[in-house]
């Protein structure tokens, strides 16, 4: 068990490989392709070839939510509809649901839901770097 709100099963589809780190994309269903920045040493010994499942793992705190989808440097954007919105005394705990099989959470500060106006039933995009997205081959 794993203290992660995103944990998502999926399968390699591409893997580039660079001097110390490669990119790895997993398709986590429905044609949702996720890219994770990994260590050449995890590639390896995680075994990582195309068509491997796996699951991929993301902190609700690395990502970050926003009205639309953006045109910035980051390698994982997806958009949906709020489903709920749960709200402590700093945070909230927002999901953004992109499909029947894939919910999002992101756990954004009160002032950035008050702020962007986030309701349940709006469209939104939910935003993190491959830097935040690790791959497993075990939970």
């Amino acid at each position: 068990m794993l203290g992660v709100r995103n944990k998502l099963k999926g399968k390699v589809v591409e893997i580039k490989k660079g001097g110390i780190n490669g990119l790895v994309k997993v398709d986590v269903g429905n044609g949702v392709v996720f890219t994770s920045n990994t260590s050449i040493e995890s590639i390896e010994e995680l075994g990582l070839e195309v068509g491997k499942e796996c699951i991929v793992l993301v902190k609700a705190m690395d990502v970050i939510l926003a009205n639309e989808k953006l045109k910035v440097g980051t390698r994982n954007q997806v958009e949906g509809t709020i489903t709920d919105i749960k709200k402590g005394n700093v945070n909230a705990l927002v999901k953004l649901k992109v499909n029947d099989n894939l919910t999002i959470s992101s756990n954004t500060s009160i002032e950035s839901v008050e702020e962007l106006g986030l309701q349940v039933g709006q469209k939104a995009a939910a935003i993190f770097k491959a830097m935040s997205v690790v791959v497993a081959t075990e939970v």
